[in-house]
């Protein structure tokens, strides 16, 4: 007989401690504008909006240089570490999958993903022969908040070992509508000592946006060997909400009196057009990558692949006032990874890599607050995975060196009476990572897991460097060149129950991190047409908080809750109800214990379904509760109701076409959200009610 080889086939792994995955219906129907968004109603997973052009994730309470956010397995290395009102460069309709790791596995993406990793696949390289001439997916959504379309396409085709693969999206939408003002008076009065500013209401201005991008991406795939690459380009163009720097027509110094008696301002507008009162601040972003990926499948006894990955990122934005370019973001970024994965012996098996990482990164202009600085990281690491009946026991070990060269030898502004800061030539890290798990599977449908994990982060660029006003977060960014490794020592308790019409999960942790790095509103202002710093802000057009990055060991402490349960079981469709909430506080250990900034708060809520594999109908209520530890220096935020339903119908059109008609609605009851862990919940609340109508072909 002709032996057969079965390739590709795998027993269905127990479920890695710490990770869940999004795809999918379930994807589809939370897919939004910003991957922030996408993943709000994840357990333990917030949305860091900065107007509804920028939404990026928050796991446990922490983002920024913390969370690593990956595009198939590479880093998107954009701006978004550096400051919250920096959009990722991912379309979220291009996703087929969708993983957010926070266990032993964050040890192969090094110090920036101690808080966890958000990984969205799509792809566009190809990993399979093409089994039809031409196949693909059209999407296209309307959304009737700020009437926002949103669409995309893939087209996939090949012929024997090669594949192609191609696709582009278009993003646009106005100004968003509120259902009240932008701007917290209550905030003005208590924070900024002001009670006469200049408010919008019902929208916040100059919240438009448009984006538009694609890829193509080619592979030869072989019987034991692929090689692949893809070249991907996005422009994204959006505004920040308004409350940034501007004149204050309360304040205008005297041009008060002679405004009103202008009637006509033709040939004035650069003294008293709306862009000299009020300009608006407008950040045009553009991304060209390059990837590229190679594995060699089982080329010898006990080694399942070799694996190679490397992406080269050429990214940029520039933040204009008023029409007037003030800064310019760029960051050129190549990063490497090469693994093997093996099952040397008997119920043993991991992964030994390498990881590199070369960055060049300035933000250069008016504004400059950066300066061009080099970045060389370097990371080895194993992860391995050793089971015994109904025991397995993973583990991690990670060695890594960071140097960071700042081109210039001091900081400082220009005109400005503020000493300068005197730099280093070169600030060396060496950082040592581990992690330990252990999951019990007594029966097959309860697991029990216990995972430890010892995280160390070398600072990030601007947290080293800033030093100079921003004017989109409106604050005055103070960096740090004294700091040192921050270090997590993290406990995650977990349990999990499935059957066949019910399943539930809970999760608790303990966080405590030494050195913890986090900006501390100093509760001075900086006047930035006069370039001095006082005590109270005389007007909101012409200060900004004063922010300084500071360390102190910082404990969290928190859960993770869900019970889905089926029901009834009828002819039609099953009815099923789920059950959720999570939770997070943070708080410094050492002298008054105060609060870390911008948490999430305590949510819960239930979701109710009913459907069939063909439809489906859900409603869906959220409680997130008053926010009453906001931090130092900062606003606590009220409570909200959050109600969603959602709707989707799936038709087989012909023998070549699947059709996929959705329904969402979002925040019905139309509340005032001011987003807690948000730099701008202030200054923008979230969106009001809206409905997004979409279909989706698949051919």
């Amino acid at each position: 007989m002709n032996p057969i080889n079965v390739i590709g086939i795998k027993p269905e792994q127990a479920p890695k401690p710490g990770a869940s995955t999004l795809k999918g219906r379930a994807l589809r129907l939370q897919q939004n504008d910003t991957l922030g968004q996408t993943l709000s109603e994840e357990l333990g997973v917030s949305n860091a909006s900065f107007g509804p052009g920028v939404g990026i994730p928050v796991i446990r309470g922490l983002t920024g240089s913390r969370v690593r956010i990956l595009q198939n397995g590479i880093g998107t290395h954009d701006a978004t570490s550096l400051s919250p009102d920096h959009a990722l460069a991912i379309d979220t309709l291009f996703a087929n999958e969708i993983k957010v790791l926070r266990g032993p596995e964050t040890i192969r993406y090094g110090g920036g993903a101690i808080g966890g990793i958000v990984d969205v696949s799509d792809d566009r390289i190809p990993q399979r022969r093409a089994k039809e001439t031409v196949s693909g997916t059209i999407e296209s959504r309307y959304n009737t908040n700020a009437n926002g379309t949103h669409s995309a396409f893939t087209l996939n085709t090949g012929k024997d070992r090669l594949a192609l693969n191609l696709g582009g999206f278009f993003r646009d939408r106005n100004d968003i509508r509120i259902p009240g003002k932008a701007i917290d008076e209550a905030f003005a009065v208590q924070q900024l000592g002001l009670t006469e500013i200049s408010n919008a209401s019902g929208k916040i201005p100059n919240t438009d946006n448009k984006s538009i991008g694609g890829f193509t991406g080619l592979s030869w795939l072989g019987d034991q060997v692929m090689a692949g690459m893809s070249v991907s380009h996005t422009d994204n163009r959006y505004g920040i909400p308004r409350g940034s720097h501007h004149l204050d027509p309360n304040h205008l110094d005297g041009l008060e009196t002679i405004l009103p008696r202008l009637d006509d301002i033709a040939g004035f507008e650069d003294i008293f057009g709306p862009q000299a009162l009020f300009p608006n601040i407008r950040v045009n972003m553009r991304q060209t990558r390059y990837d590229f990926k190679s594995e060699w499948y089982e080329p010898i006894q006990g080694i399942d692949s070799i694996s190679f990955r490397y992406g080269l990122v050429d990214y940029g934005h520039t933040e204009f006032e008023g029409g007037l370019p003030f800064t310019r973001f760029n960051n050129k970024a190549g990063e490497g990874r090469v693994e093997m994965q093996h099952n040397l012996l008997h119920n043993l098996s991991g992964t030994f890599g390498l990881q590199w990482i070369d960055r060049k990164f300035s933000a250069l202009g008016v504004e400059t607050f950066v300066p061009e600085t080099k970045q060389l990281s370097i990371g080895l690491y194993t992860t391995q995975t050793y089971t015994l009946n109904n025991w397995s026991l993973q583990g991690g070990l990670r060695f890594e060196h960071s140097q960071v060269n700042p081109k210039e030898n001091e900081l400082k502004l220009r005109g400005s009476a503020l000493s300068p800061v005197p730099l280093p030539d070169s600030l060396d890290f060496q950082a040592i990572s581990a992690s330990l798990g252990l999951q019990w599977n007594p029966r097959q449908d309860f697991t029990a897991t216990l995972t430890y994990n010892h995280g160390v982060r070398p600072p990030d660029i601007q947290e080293l460097f800033s030093f100079g006003p921003h004017l989109s977060t409106r604050s005055f960014d103070i960096g740090n060149v004294q700091l040192k490794n921050e270090t997590v020592n993290m406990i995650d308790l977990g349990f999990e129950w499935k059957t066949a019409r019910a399943s539930m999960r809970i999760n608790g942790y303990y966080n405590r991190t030494s050195d913890f790095i986090y900006q501390r509103n100093t509760g001075l202002f900086y006047e930035v047409d006069n370039e001095v710093i006082r005590q109270r802000c005389v007007s909101v057009a012409q200060c900004v908080s004063m922010f300084a990055y500071d360390q102190r060991s910082a404990e969290f402490i928190g859960y993770e809750s869900s019970i889905d349960a089926t029901l009834y079981q009828l002819p039609q469709g099953n009815l099923s109800l789920t059950l959720f909430s999570d939770y997070v506080r943070g708080r410094f250990v050492n002298n008054d214990r105060s609060d870390v900034p911008r948490m999430p708060p305590l949510r819960y809520g239930s979701e109710l379904g009913f459907g069939n594999p063909v439809w489906n109908m859900a409603l869906r209520y959220t409680r997130a509760e008053e926010q009453p530890h906001p931090g130092t220096n900062e606003t606590s935020t009220r409570g909200y109701h959050l109600l969603t339903v959602s709707a989707d119908y799936q038709l087989k059109a012909n023998q070549w076409m699947d059709l996929w008609f959705f329904a969402k609605g979002y925040n019905l009851l139309n509340e005032e959200i001011r987003n807690s862990v948000s730099f701008l919940r202030n200054f923008a609340p979230e969106p009001g009610r809206s409905f997004i109508l979409g279909v989706r072909a698949t051919f």
